[in-house]
Protein backbone atom coordinates (compact mmCIF):
# COMPACT_ATOMS: atom_id res chain seq x y z
CA UNK A 1 0.00 0.00 0.00
CA UNK A 2 1.46 3.79 -0.65
CA UNK A 3 1.86 6.10 1.53
CA UNK A 4 -0.80 8.07 0.20
CA UNK A 5 -3.24 5.36 0.49
CA UNK A 6 -2.29 5.01 3.93
CA UNK A 7 -3.21 8.52 4.86
CA UNK A 8 -6.29 8.41 3.38
CA UNK A 9 -7.68 5.31 5.26
CA UNK A 10 -6.03 6.84 8.77
CA UNK A 11 -8.09 10.02 7.67
CA UNK A 12 -11.02 8.29 7.05
CA UNK A 13 -10.65 5.75 9.69
CA UNK A 14 -11.05 8.05 12.03
CA UNK A 15 -13.82 8.18 14.93
CA UNK A 16 -14.84 12.23 13.60
CA UNK A 17 -15.43 11.53 10.11
CA UNK A 18 -16.65 7.81 11.13
CA UNK A 19 -20.06 9.80 12.31
CA UNK A 20 -20.09 12.44 10.08
CA UNK A 21 -23.34 12.23 7.85
CA UNK A 22 -21.37 13.65 4.82
CA UNK A 23 -18.59 10.43 4.82
CA UNK A 24 -20.55 7.99 7.09
CA UNK A 25 -22.40 6.27 4.20
CA UNK A 26 -20.04 7.12 1.23
CA UNK A 27 -17.28 4.41 0.15
CA UNK A 28 -14.15 5.47 -1.35
CA UNK A 29 -13.04 5.00 -4.58
CA UNK A 30 -10.31 6.73 -6.85
CA UNK A 31 -11.53 9.03 -8.85
CA UNK A 32 -9.59 11.17 -11.99
CA UNK A 33 -8.41 14.43 -10.22
CA UNK A 34 -9.67 16.61 -13.21
CA UNK A 35 -13.96 16.32 -13.80
CA UNK A 36 -16.00 18.35 -15.90
CA UNK A 37 -18.24 21.06 -14.28
CA UNK A 38 -21.41 18.40 -14.71
CA UNK A 39 -19.92 15.70 -12.76
CA UNK A 40 -18.34 18.19 -10.05
CA UNK A 41 -21.86 19.26 -9.10
CA UNK A 42 -23.56 15.50 -9.72
CA UNK A 43 -25.01 16.05 -12.93
CA UNK A 44 -24.92 13.47 -15.72
CA UNK A 45 -22.80 14.12 -18.63
CA UNK A 46 -24.36 13.79 -22.16
CA UNK A 47 -22.25 13.40 -25.29
CA UNK A 48 -23.17 14.14 -28.22
CA UNK A 49 -22.44 11.38 -30.72
CA UNK A 50 -21.86 12.23 -34.47
CA UNK A 51 -24.45 10.20 -36.49
CA UNK A 52 -23.06 7.37 -37.98
CA UNK A 53 -22.69 7.94 -42.00
CA UNK A 54 -25.67 6.47 -44.76
CA UNK A 55 -23.94 3.65 -46.54
CA UNK A 56 -25.35 3.47 -49.50
CA UNK A 57 -25.30 1.34 -52.97
CA UNK A 58 -22.72 2.30 -55.25
CA UNK A 59 -23.45 1.77 -59.13
CA UNK A 60 -20.15 0.00 -60.41
CA UNK A 61 -18.41 3.30 -61.61
CA UNK A 62 -17.93 4.46 -58.49
CA UNK A 63 -16.56 0.97 -57.38
CA UNK A 64 -13.92 1.02 -59.85
CA UNK A 65 -12.98 4.26 -58.24
CA UNK A 66 -12.88 3.00 -54.74
CA UNK A 67 -10.93 0.26 -56.03
CA UNK A 68 -8.35 2.03 -57.21
CA UNK A 69 -7.24 3.39 -54.03
CA UNK A 70 -7.67 -0.14 -52.02
CA UNK A 71 -4.65 -1.15 -50.65
CA UNK A 72 -2.43 1.53 -52.21
CA UNK A 73 0.36 2.80 -49.22
CA UNK A 74 1.00 6.32 -49.17
CA UNK A 75 3.81 6.18 -46.78
CA UNK A 76 4.57 8.92 -44.40
CA UNK A 77 3.87 12.89 -45.56
CA UNK A 78 6.33 14.30 -47.34
CA UNK A 79 6.42 14.89 -51.35
CA UNK A 80 6.25 11.79 -52.32
CA UNK A 81 3.10 11.47 -50.44
CA UNK A 82 1.36 14.52 -51.89
CA UNK A 83 2.23 13.55 -55.57
CA UNK A 84 1.07 9.70 -55.05
CA UNK A 85 -2.23 11.24 -53.41
CA UNK A 86 -2.52 13.48 -56.28
CA UNK A 87 -1.92 11.20 -59.03
CA UNK A 88 -4.70 9.15 -57.45
CA UNK A 89 -6.91 12.06 -57.71
CA UNK A 90 -6.27 12.64 -61.16
CA UNK A 91 -6.43 9.11 -62.28
CA UNK A 92 -10.05 8.66 -60.03
CA UNK A 93 -11.12 12.20 -62.06
CA UNK A 94 -10.54 10.57 -65.21
CA UNK A 95 -12.96 7.28 -64.30
CA UNK A 96 -15.83 10.09 -63.40
CA UNK A 97 -14.93 12.53 -66.43
CA UNK A 98 -18.26 11.58 -67.97
CA UNK A 99 -20.05 9.74 -65.35
CA UNK A 100 -23.16 11.56 -65.23
CA UNK A 101 -26.08 10.61 -62.07
CA UNK A 102 -29.42 11.90 -60.60
CA UNK A 103 -28.81 10.94 -56.76
CA UNK A 104 -31.66 12.74 -54.66
CA UNK A 105 -30.20 12.77 -51.32
CA UNK A 106 -28.46 15.33 -49.64
CA UNK A 107 -24.83 15.49 -48.72
CA UNK A 108 -24.10 14.61 -45.04
CA UNK A 109 -24.07 17.20 -42.51
CA UNK A 110 -20.24 16.39 -40.85
CA UNK A 111 -18.91 15.52 -44.38
CA UNK A 112 -15.35 16.45 -44.81
CA UNK A 113 -14.15 20.30 -44.48
CA UNK A 114 -10.55 19.97 -44.78
CA UNK A 115 -8.65 22.53 -47.19
CA UNK A 116 -7.95 19.86 -50.17
CA UNK A 117 -10.48 17.30 -50.40
CA UNK A 118 -10.17 14.43 -52.77
CA UNK A 119 -12.73 11.69 -53.62
CA UNK A 120 -10.98 9.34 -50.92
CA UNK A 121 -12.13 11.96 -48.35
CA UNK A 122 -16.14 11.27 -49.12
CA UNK A 123 -17.99 8.98 -48.03
CA UNK A 124 -19.96 6.96 -50.67
CA UNK A 125 -23.47 9.04 -50.04
CA UNK A 126 -21.36 12.50 -50.50
CA UNK A 127 -19.51 10.69 -53.84
CA UNK A 128 -22.81 10.15 -55.38
CA UNK A 129 -24.46 13.85 -53.91
CA UNK A 130 -21.27 15.07 -55.79
CA UNK A 131 -21.62 13.50 -59.13
CA UNK A 132 -24.83 14.78 -59.08
CA UNK A 133 -24.79 18.17 -58.30
CA UNK A 134 -21.80 18.55 -60.99
CA UNK A 135 -24.31 16.94 -63.43
CA UNK A 136 -26.76 19.66 -62.90
CA UNK A 137 -24.09 22.64 -62.94
CA UNK A 138 -22.71 21.50 -65.92
CA UNK A 139 -26.21 21.39 -67.50
CA UNK A 140 -26.35 25.50 -66.41
CA UNK A 141 -28.19 25.06 -63.33
CA UNK A 142 -27.04 27.42 -60.34
CA UNK A 143 -27.05 24.49 -57.06
CA UNK A 144 -25.58 25.46 -53.89
CA UNK A 145 -22.56 23.07 -52.91
CA UNK A 146 -20.63 22.96 -49.62
CA UNK A 147 -16.99 24.33 -50.75
CA UNK A 148 -15.32 20.82 -50.69
CA UNK A 149 -17.56 20.40 -54.17
CA UNK A 150 -16.17 23.65 -55.19
CA UNK A 151 -12.64 22.46 -54.60
CA UNK A 152 -12.84 19.30 -56.19
CA UNK A 153 -14.54 20.83 -58.88
CA UNK A 154 -11.65 23.21 -59.30
CA UNK A 155 -9.27 20.75 -59.02
CA UNK A 156 -10.72 18.76 -61.97
CA UNK A 157 -10.49 21.92 -63.98
CA UNK A 158 -7.06 22.42 -62.95
CA UNK A 159 -6.13 18.90 -63.96
CA UNK A 160 -7.81 19.47 -67.53
CA UNK A 161 -10.27 16.36 -66.26
CA UNK A 162 -14.05 16.96 -67.73
CA UNK A 163 -13.00 19.95 -69.81
CA UNK A 164 -9.93 20.88 -71.85
CA UNK A 165 -7.69 23.36 -70.57
CA UNK A 166 -8.25 26.90 -72.30
CA UNK A 167 -10.85 29.62 -72.39
CA UNK A 168 -13.66 27.46 -71.18
CA UNK A 169 -11.36 26.00 -68.10
CA UNK A 170 -10.55 29.66 -67.32
CA UNK A 171 -14.19 30.92 -67.26
CA UNK A 172 -15.32 28.20 -65.32
CA UNK A 173 -13.31 28.90 -62.89
CA UNK A 174 -13.19 32.49 -62.39
CA UNK A 175 -17.47 31.79 -61.98
CA UNK A 176 -16.09 30.12 -59.07
CA UNK A 177 -18.32 31.03 -55.67
CA UNK A 178 -18.75 34.16 -56.78
CA UNK A 179 -22.56 34.36 -56.14
CA UNK A 180 -22.51 32.40 -52.72
CA UNK A 181 -21.43 34.95 -49.74
CA UNK A 182 -20.55 31.51 -47.76
CA UNK A 183 -17.51 30.52 -49.80
CA UNK A 184 -15.01 33.69 -49.08
CA UNK A 185 -12.04 31.52 -48.40
CA UNK A 186 -12.84 29.30 -51.70
CA UNK A 187 -12.95 32.39 -53.79
CA UNK A 188 -9.42 33.44 -52.26
CA UNK A 189 -8.03 30.72 -53.33
CA UNK A 190 -9.56 30.07 -56.78
CA UNK A 191 -8.30 33.60 -57.38
CA UNK A 192 -5.06 32.18 -57.06
CA UNK A 193 -5.36 28.91 -59.30
CA UNK A 194 -7.11 31.23 -62.33
CA UNK A 195 -4.09 33.28 -62.33
CA UNK A 196 -1.77 30.18 -62.41
CA UNK A 197 -3.91 28.55 -64.65
CA UNK A 198 -3.69 30.91 -67.60
CA UNK A 199 0.66 30.83 -67.00
CA UNK A 200 0.49 27.23 -66.99
CA UNK A 201 -1.62 26.55 -70.24
CA UNK A 202 -0.35 29.86 -71.74
CA UNK A 203 -3.75 31.98 -72.01
CA UNK A 204 -3.60 35.50 -73.17
CA UNK A 205 -2.06 37.48 -70.16
CA UNK A 206 -4.74 40.49 -70.75
CA UNK A 207 -7.38 38.02 -69.37
CA UNK A 208 -6.19 37.40 -66.25
CA UNK A 209 -3.73 40.89 -65.72
CA UNK A 210 -4.09 42.15 -62.06
CA UNK A 211 -5.93 39.34 -60.96
CA UNK A 212 -3.10 37.58 -58.55
CA UNK A 213 -0.89 40.57 -59.00
CA UNK A 214 0.34 43.14 -56.10
CA UNK A 215 -0.84 46.24 -56.21
CA UNK A 216 2.46 47.59 -54.71
CA UNK A 217 4.76 45.62 -57.70
CA UNK A 218 2.86 47.88 -60.08
CA UNK A 219 3.39 50.57 -58.13
CA UNK A 220 7.50 49.98 -57.62
CA UNK A 221 7.38 49.46 -61.44
CA UNK A 222 5.99 52.84 -62.09
CA UNK A 223 8.28 54.74 -59.88
CA UNK A 224 11.46 53.01 -61.76
CA UNK A 225 10.29 53.99 -64.66
CA UNK A 226 9.87 57.46 -64.15
CA UNK A 227 13.39 57.12 -62.58
CA UNK A 228 14.63 55.79 -66.05
CA UNK A 229 13.55 58.55 -68.16
CA UNK A 230 14.12 61.22 -65.77
CA UNK A 231 18.24 60.16 -65.41
CA UNK A 232 17.88 59.26 -69.42
CA UNK A 233 18.79 62.83 -70.89
CA UNK A 234 22.08 62.35 -68.89
CA UNK A 235 21.43 66.90 -67.79
CA UNK A 236 19.87 68.14 -64.94
CA UNK A 237 16.49 65.96 -63.13
CA UNK A 238 14.00 68.11 -62.93
CA UNK A 239 10.02 67.20 -63.50
CA UNK A 240 9.10 68.53 -66.95
CA UNK A 241 6.19 71.05 -67.89
CA UNK A 242 5.04 68.92 -70.69
CA UNK A 243 4.42 65.23 -70.80
CA UNK A 244 7.63 63.31 -71.59
CA UNK A 245 7.69 60.08 -73.83
CA UNK A 246 8.62 57.05 -71.25
CA UNK A 247 7.58 59.65 -68.48
CA UNK A 248 4.06 58.53 -66.33
CA UNK A 249 1.80 61.18 -65.53
CA UNK A 250 1.80 63.25 -62.85
CA UNK A 251 -1.45 61.68 -61.76
CA UNK A 252 0.14 58.27 -62.01
CA UNK A 253 3.45 59.13 -60.30
CA UNK A 254 1.08 60.16 -56.68
CA UNK A 255 -0.82 56.90 -57.18
CA UNK A 256 2.22 55.30 -56.86
CA UNK A 257 3.73 56.94 -54.37
CA UNK A 258 0.35 56.70 -52.38
CA UNK A 259 0.18 53.34 -52.79
CA UNK A 260 3.86 52.64 -51.70
CA UNK A 261 3.47 55.05 -48.48
CA UNK A 262 3.40 54.41 -44.86
CA UNK A 263 1.62 57.91 -44.52
CA UNK A 264 -2.45 57.28 -45.73
CA UNK A 265 -2.33 59.88 -48.05
CA UNK A 266 -5.32 58.72 -49.57
CA UNK A 267 -7.48 59.19 -46.34
CA UNK A 268 -5.63 63.17 -46.20
CA UNK A 269 -9.06 65.75 -46.85
CA UNK A 270 -6.43 68.01 -48.02
CA UNK A 271 -4.51 65.62 -50.48
CA UNK A 272 -8.18 64.93 -52.15
CA UNK A 273 -8.91 68.41 -52.33
CA UNK A 274 -6.02 69.93 -53.79
CA UNK A 275 -4.88 66.79 -55.81
CA UNK A 276 -3.67 68.63 -58.71
CA UNK A 277 -1.47 70.69 -56.56
CA UNK A 278 0.04 67.78 -54.31
CA UNK A 279 1.20 66.03 -57.75
CA UNK A 280 2.84 68.87 -59.06
CA UNK A 281 4.91 69.49 -55.70
CA UNK A 282 5.23 65.28 -55.20
CA UNK A 283 6.55 64.96 -59.12
CA UNK A 284 9.11 67.70 -58.99
CA UNK A 285 10.28 66.29 -55.32
CA UNK A 286 10.04 63.14 -56.56
CA UNK A 287 12.75 64.19 -59.71
CA UNK A 288 14.81 65.59 -56.40
CA UNK A 289 15.49 62.81 -54.79
CA UNK A 290 16.32 60.64 -58.09
CA UNK A 291 18.68 63.74 -58.84
CA UNK A 292 20.01 63.46 -55.21
CA UNK A 293 20.31 59.30 -55.27
CA UNK A 294 21.95 59.12 -58.29
CA UNK A 295 24.88 61.72 -57.27
CA UNK A 296 25.15 60.69 -53.31
CA UNK A 297 24.01 57.14 -52.94
CA UNK A 298 26.14 54.02 -54.50
CA UNK A 299 22.15 52.51 -55.36
CA UNK A 300 19.06 54.62 -57.11
CA UNK A 301 16.16 55.53 -55.15
CA UNK A 302 13.95 53.07 -56.35
CA UNK A 303 16.36 50.32 -55.78
CA UNK A 304 17.30 51.54 -52.39
CA UNK A 305 13.83 51.74 -51.16
CA UNK A 306 12.84 48.19 -52.80
CA UNK A 307 15.91 46.45 -53.30
CA UNK A 308 17.07 45.06 -56.84
CA UNK A 309 15.38 43.22 -59.58
CA UNK A 310 14.89 39.34 -58.27
CA UNK A 311 13.91 35.95 -59.28
CA UNK A 312 12.17 33.69 -56.38
CA UNK A 313 11.13 30.09 -56.88
CA UNK A 314 7.18 29.81 -57.45
CA UNK A 315 5.15 27.37 -56.88
CA UNK A 316 2.15 26.49 -59.24
CA UNK A 317 -1.56 25.70 -58.17
CA UNK A 318 -0.71 25.98 -53.98
CA UNK A 319 -2.91 23.99 -51.88
CA UNK A 320 -4.42 21.98 -54.97
CA UNK A 321 -4.43 18.57 -55.94
CA UNK A 322 -2.64 18.58 -58.93
CA UNK A 323 -0.92 16.21 -61.15
CA UNK A 324 0.77 16.04 -65.16
CA UNK A 325 2.42 13.48 -66.56
CA UNK A 326 5.07 15.22 -68.18
CA UNK A 327 6.67 17.98 -67.07
CA UNK A 328 6.02 21.31 -68.68
CA UNK A 329 8.16 22.49 -71.22
CA UNK A 330 10.60 25.31 -70.77
CA UNK A 331 8.52 28.49 -71.53
CA UNK A 332 8.37 32.76 -70.43
CA UNK A 333 5.04 33.69 -69.95
CA UNK A 334 5.24 37.85 -69.60
CA UNK A 335 1.96 38.74 -67.28
CA UNK A 336 2.85 42.65 -67.99
CA UNK A 337 6.46 44.65 -68.32
CA UNK A 338 6.57 44.02 -64.30
CA UNK A 339 5.82 40.43 -63.98
CA UNK A 340 7.57 37.40 -65.93
CA UNK A 341 7.18 33.99 -65.16
CA UNK A 342 9.66 31.34 -66.09
CA UNK A 343 9.85 27.46 -66.34
CA UNK A 344 12.80 25.67 -67.04
CA UNK A 345 13.54 22.05 -66.44
CA UNK A 346 9.79 21.90 -64.60
CA UNK A 347 10.69 24.24 -61.89
CA UNK A 348 9.24 27.75 -62.07
CA UNK A 349 10.32 31.28 -61.46
CA UNK A 350 8.91 34.35 -60.81
CA UNK A 351 10.73 37.76 -62.00
CA UNK A 352 10.06 40.78 -60.38
CA UNK A 353 10.96 44.97 -60.70
CA UNK A 354 12.07 44.41 -57.13
CA UNK A 355 13.18 42.50 -53.99
CA UNK A 356 10.49 43.31 -51.87
CA UNK A 357 7.37 45.85 -52.59
CA UNK A 358 6.55 46.63 -49.25
CA UNK A 359 4.85 50.26 -48.23
CA UNK A 360 8.23 52.48 -47.46
CA UNK A 361 8.62 54.80 -44.29
CA UNK A 362 10.85 57.75 -46.57
CA UNK A 363 8.27 58.08 -49.24
CA UNK A 364 5.73 58.12 -46.20
CA UNK A 365 7.22 60.68 -44.29
CA UNK A 366 8.18 63.09 -47.88
CA UNK A 367 4.12 62.55 -48.44
CA UNK A 368 3.30 63.78 -45.07
CA UNK A 369 5.82 66.55 -45.22
CA UNK A 370 4.59 68.06 -48.29
CA UNK A 371 0.83 67.51 -46.86
CA UNK A 372 1.92 69.32 -43.73
CA UNK A 373 3.73 72.00 -44.95
CA UNK A 374 1.51 72.39 -48.17
CA UNK A 375 -1.33 73.09 -45.32
CA UNK A 376 0.58 75.40 -43.36
CA UNK A 377 1.69 77.75 -46.29
CA UNK A 378 -1.90 77.83 -47.79
CA UNK A 379 -3.51 78.67 -44.19
CA UNK A 380 -5.44 76.00 -43.99
CA UNK A 381 -7.24 75.53 -41.01
CA UNK A 382 -6.52 71.91 -40.29
CA UNK A 383 -2.87 71.56 -39.81
CA UNK A 384 -0.94 68.42 -39.20
CA UNK A 385 2.08 68.16 -36.66
CA UNK A 386 5.68 67.70 -38.05
CA UNK A 387 7.59 65.56 -38.18
CA UNK A 388 11.37 64.02 -38.06
CA UNK A 389 12.70 65.04 -41.98
CA UNK A 390 16.50 65.15 -43.35
CA UNK A 391 17.19 68.64 -43.64
CA UNK A 392 17.84 68.55 -47.68
CA UNK A 393 14.55 66.36 -48.07
CA UNK A 394 12.72 69.29 -45.94
CA UNK A 395 14.67 71.83 -48.35
CA UNK A 396 13.60 69.93 -51.30
CA UNK A 397 9.93 70.10 -50.10
CA UNK A 398 9.31 73.66 -49.07
CA UNK A 399 11.31 75.24 -52.36
CA UNK A 400 8.74 73.46 -54.75
CA UNK A 401 6.02 74.75 -52.41
CA UNK A 402 7.14 78.07 -52.68
CA UNK A 403 7.54 77.33 -56.35
CA UNK A 404 3.59 76.45 -56.50
CA UNK A 405 2.54 79.26 -54.58
CA UNK A 406 4.32 81.92 -56.64
CA UNK A 407 2.99 80.11 -60.15
CA UNK A 408 -0.58 80.30 -59.05
CA UNK A 409 -0.22 83.79 -57.68
CA UNK A 410 0.84 84.93 -60.79
CA UNK A 411 -1.56 83.07 -62.86
CA UNK A 412 -4.05 84.93 -60.22
CA UNK A 413 -2.74 88.24 -61.26
CA UNK A 414 -3.07 87.31 -65.23
CA UNK A 415 -6.46 86.25 -65.23
CA UNK A 416 -8.82 88.53 -66.51
CA UNK A 417 -12.44 88.87 -64.94
CA UNK A 418 -15.74 90.25 -66.94
CA UNK A 419 -19.00 90.75 -65.23
CA UNK A 420 -21.53 90.83 -67.66
CA UNK A 421 -23.86 92.39 -65.08
CA UNK A 422 -21.86 95.47 -64.68
CA UNK A 423 -21.79 96.05 -68.74
CA UNK A 424 -25.46 97.84 -68.88
CA UNK A 425 -23.88 100.45 -66.05
CA UNK A 426 -20.46 100.54 -67.99
CA UNK A 427 -22.52 101.83 -71.20
CA UNK A 428 -24.78 104.00 -69.57
CA UNK A 429 -21.97 105.72 -68.20
CA UNK A 430 -20.28 105.92 -71.65
CA UNK A 431 -23.46 107.59 -73.16
CA UNK A 432 -23.63 110.23 -70.68
CA UNK A 433 -19.84 111.12 -70.52
CA UNK A 434 -20.74 111.22 -74.60
CA UNK A 435 -23.78 113.34 -74.33
CA UNK A 436 -21.87 115.44 -72.20
CA UNK A 437 -19.01 116.16 -74.61
CA UNK A 438 -21.52 117.41 -77.15
CA UNK A 439 -21.85 121.06 -78.49
CA UNK A 440 -25.40 122.30 -79.24
CA UNK A 441 -24.93 121.90 -82.90
CA UNK A 442 -23.79 118.35 -82.35
CA UNK A 443 -26.57 117.93 -80.15
CA UNK A 444 -29.03 118.91 -82.86
CA UNK A 445 -28.03 116.75 -85.40
CA UNK A 446 -29.64 113.36 -86.72
CA UNK A 447 -29.23 109.98 -84.48
CA UNK A 448 -27.57 108.85 -87.23
CA UNK A 449 -24.33 111.23 -87.47
CA UNK A 450 -23.83 110.22 -83.14
CA UNK A 451 -24.35 106.64 -84.13
CA UNK A 452 -21.22 106.76 -86.79
CA UNK A 453 -19.44 108.34 -83.53
CA UNK A 454 -20.32 105.77 -80.83
CA UNK A 455 -22.00 103.18 -82.31
CA UNK A 456 -25.71 101.42 -81.90
CA UNK A 457 -25.47 101.18 -78.01
CA UNK A 458 -24.68 105.28 -77.56
CA UNK A 459 -27.23 105.92 -79.97
CA UNK A 460 -29.54 103.95 -77.87
CA UNK A 461 -28.65 105.67 -74.90
CA UNK A 462 -28.28 108.83 -75.81
CA UNK A 463 -32.17 108.87 -76.85
CA UNK A 464 -32.85 107.68 -73.64
CA UNK A 465 -31.54 110.15 -71.73
CA UNK A 466 -32.92 112.75 -74.14
CA UNK A 467 -36.25 111.75 -74.14
CA UNK A 468 -36.45 111.12 -78.05
CA UNK A 469 -37.47 108.38 -79.71
CA UNK A 470 -35.50 106.84 -82.94
CA UNK A 471 -37.83 107.02 -85.45
CA UNK A 472 -37.56 108.22 -89.40
CA UNK A 473 -34.43 108.35 -91.63
CA UNK A 474 -31.52 110.17 -92.00
CA UNK A 475 -31.30 112.79 -94.60
CA UNK A 476 -29.13 110.29 -97.04
CA UNK A 477 -31.67 107.70 -97.10
CA UNK A 478 -30.31 105.45 -94.89
CA UNK A 479 -32.56 103.30 -92.34
CA UNK A 480 -32.64 103.80 -88.48
CA UNK A 481 -31.30 101.96 -86.05
CA UNK A 482 -35.14 100.63 -85.07
CA UNK A 483 -36.00 100.02 -88.82
CA UNK A 484 -32.31 97.86 -88.91
CA UNK A 485 -33.55 95.49 -86.21
CA UNK A 486 -36.78 95.42 -87.58
CA UNK A 487 -35.52 94.09 -90.78
CA UNK A 488 -34.12 91.23 -88.12
CA UNK A 489 -37.18 89.49 -87.78
CA UNK A 490 -38.35 85.76 -86.16
CA UNK A 491 -38.75 84.69 -89.97
CA UNK A 492 -35.03 85.63 -90.79
CA UNK A 493 -33.82 84.28 -87.83
CA UNK A 494 -31.53 80.86 -88.71
CA UNK A 495 -33.56 78.80 -86.21
CA UNK A 496 -36.36 76.57 -86.26
CA UNK A 497 -39.91 77.06 -84.90
CA UNK A 498 -38.93 74.94 -81.94
CA UNK A 499 -36.18 76.99 -80.75
CA UNK A 500 -37.85 80.18 -81.05
CA UNK A 501 -40.68 79.03 -79.09
CA UNK A 502 -38.03 78.13 -76.52
CA UNK A 503 -36.76 81.71 -76.77
CA UNK A 504 -39.81 83.70 -76.30
CA UNK A 505 -41.00 80.93 -73.05
CA UNK A 506 -37.33 82.30 -71.64
CA UNK A 507 -38.52 86.16 -72.70
CA UNK A 508 -41.64 85.72 -71.00
CA UNK A 509 -40.46 83.64 -67.70
CA UNK A 510 -42.88 81.44 -68.73
CA UNK A 511 -42.38 77.20 -67.63
CA UNK A 512 -40.79 75.16 -69.62
CA UNK A 513 -42.42 71.81 -69.01
CA UNK A 514 -42.72 70.87 -73.23
CA UNK A 515 -39.21 70.63 -73.40
CA UNK A 516 -36.75 67.75 -72.02
CA UNK A 517 -33.37 68.64 -70.82
CA UNK A 518 -31.26 67.33 -73.88
CA UNK A 519 -33.26 69.89 -76.01
CA UNK A 520 -32.91 71.93 -74.40
CA UNK A 521 -29.02 71.83 -73.93
CA UNK A 522 -28.71 71.65 -77.60
CA UNK A 523 -31.06 74.93 -78.58
CA UNK A 524 -29.81 77.03 -76.28
CA UNK A 525 -26.06 75.88 -78.08
CA UNK A 526 -27.48 76.90 -81.09
CA UNK A 527 -29.63 80.21 -80.20
CA UNK A 528 -26.11 81.57 -78.88
CA UNK A 529 -24.32 80.76 -82.04
CA UNK A 530 -26.36 82.79 -83.81
CA UNK A 531 -26.57 85.65 -81.75
CA UNK A 532 -22.91 86.13 -81.64
CA UNK A 533 -23.68 87.11 -85.12
CA UNK A 534 -26.39 89.41 -84.30
CA UNK A 535 -24.78 91.14 -81.21
CA UNK A 536 -21.67 89.56 -80.90
CA UNK A 537 -22.03 87.52 -77.63
CA UNK A 538 -24.67 84.67 -75.94
CA UNK A 539 -27.36 85.87 -74.81
CA UNK A 540 -28.46 82.68 -72.95
CA UNK A 541 -26.79 81.69 -69.89
CA UNK A 542 -27.06 77.85 -68.80
CA UNK A 543 -25.53 76.58 -65.84
CA UNK A 544 -27.02 72.97 -66.81
CA UNK A 545 -29.67 73.74 -64.79
CA UNK A 546 -32.55 76.46 -65.47
CA UNK A 547 -31.64 78.49 -68.83
CA UNK A 548 -32.21 82.62 -68.37
CA UNK A 549 -31.74 85.23 -71.04
CA UNK A 550 -29.15 87.46 -69.87
CA UNK A 551 -30.46 90.66 -68.72
CA UNK A 552 -28.53 93.34 -70.53
CA UNK A 553 -29.44 91.51 -74.02
CA UNK A 554 -33.47 91.10 -73.51
CA UNK A 555 -34.05 94.25 -75.36
CA UNK A 556 -31.72 92.98 -78.14
CA UNK A 557 -33.59 89.50 -78.25
CA UNK A 558 -37.16 90.61 -78.10
CA UNK A 559 -36.00 92.82 -81.45
CA UNK A 560 -34.65 90.10 -83.16
CA UNK A 561 -37.94 88.29 -82.73
CA UNK A 562 -39.85 91.00 -83.92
Amino acid sequence: MSRAQRIVDMILGGERYANSKLFGDKVYVDEPILRTGARAYGKQETSVARPRQRRVSLPERYREVRRLARGRKKGVWGYPYVTDAAKLFVEQARLLADYEDDYPEEPDPYGYTGATPTYEDLSDNDLRCYVSWRTRLRAGEEVAAPGTFWRIYAFEIICGVGMEPGLAGLEALSRIGVDDPMLGVVRDQVKRWTHDYAIYYGIDSSLVSGIATSANIQAVSTLGRAERALLEPGGQVTWPERPQAGLPSSEELLDALITLSRYRADKSRFIRARREDVAWVACRVYADMVAHCAKRRKTGFVEGAFGPASRVSYTMFPGAMFWSETSHPDTTYELSSTERYVCARGFWWRELPCRRAEKSDEIGALLHAIDCRMRRATGDKHGLKDKPLPKYQGKFVDTRIAELLAMREAEEAARITIDRKALGSIRSAAARTREALLTDDEREETPQAISAMGGEAVVEQVFELRGVEPEGASSDGSRTVEEERSSSSAEELPLDDRQIELLRALLDGGALDGFDSLYVTLAVDDINEVFLDIVGDTVVEFDGEVPAIIEDYEQEVRDALG
